[in-house]
């Protein structure tokens, strides 16, 4: 599946997943190849999983804190937005 921006969306959700507070220093390549990258829209509350080797294609190596901003929903929000990180099941 693609995001109509030309952004891969991830094949399927994450076992588990947390709110990335912003308190690590995490950025795109740190996440540990079981971790799923995902984002949540301010404004309507949409999920959606996304295709980590695509964002960092697209952005670059980005602390996760400021990569909320830098992602647009489909109903055209970005502002707002929060970093989500699952960790994919075991199976």
């Amino acid at each position: 599946m693609k995001h109509r921006r030309g952004i891969d969306l991830a094949p399927f959700p994450p076992a588990n997943f947390r709110e990335f507070d912003g308190h690590q220093t995490l950025t795109l390549k740190s996440l540990q190849e079981w971790e799923v990258l995902g984002a949540k829209c301010g404004k309507c509350g949409k999920t959606t999983w996304l295709n980590k080797a695509a964002i960092i294609h697209h952005h670059g190596n980005q602390y996760l804190s400021n990569l909320g901003s830098r992602l647009r929903c489909e109903c055209g929000n970005k502002e707002g937005n929060k970093v989500l990180v699952g960790k994919l099941g075991r199976g």
